[in-house]
């Protein structure tokens, strides 16, 4: 008698975990797949000359992208950036360029999730005169907000390095946009 409750107990325990596995598979399950989205945002050019051109950055930032998401904290994100302009007596230079990135996710609370990125960006600079291409790092932060279980407004902060011109200017991109998951 013993014996056999003592069975009934393990198999009880067995299905138990099995159950849990099998929601904890369906969950990770559901935070998979493509992602597609965009921003606007503010460009702030941390540099006091780009290929002879001084002034002060403006115009609209602008990012397109889609990646795949692998689970609930990670995702791989890549596409289109223009880092707007710098513009100045001598002329404006113009900023744009592609990128890829790992994406680290942590959701914080319901609907609540914190992004922070690290990648690659390759940009090209345009002045009056001359372009010149440069990769370098990129990195962001950011905070994202689940408007349904798949449309979110995101918020970022994202710091790309250039090497072009001689120098190593910096593009800070400061945006708000929304993301779609498939």
């Amino acid at each position: 008698m013993i014996k056999t409750i003592a069975r009934s107990h393990a198999l009880s325990r067995s299905l138990v975990a099995a159950a849990v596995l099998g929601l904890a598979g369906t969950a990770f399950a559901a935070d998979r797949g493509i992602v597609v989205g965009g921003s606007l945002g503010k460009p702030d050019w941390d540099a006091s000359s780009v290929g002879g051109i001084s002034g002060d950055s403006s115009g609209t930032g602008l990012k397109l992208y889609g990646g795949y998401r692998f689970g609930p904290h990670f995702a791989i994100e890549g596409g289109a950036v223009d880092l707007g302009k710098l513009k100045g007596p001598a002329g404006s230079a113009k900023a744009r360029g592609a990128y890829i990135d790992a994406v680290g996710l942590l959701p914080v609370a319901p609907q609540w999730t914190l992004l922070g990125r690290v990648g690659l960006a390759d940009v090209k600079l345009s002045t009056p005169g001359a372009s010149e291409r440069g990769s370098d790092a990129k990195l962001g932060l950011g905070v994202q907000y689940d408007l349904s279980s798949q449309l979110s407004l995101r918020g970022e902060w994202e710091r790309y390095d250039v090497k072009a011109f001689g120098t190593k200017p910096k593009f800070d991109l400061y945006s708000v946009g929304l993301n779609y998951a498939f």
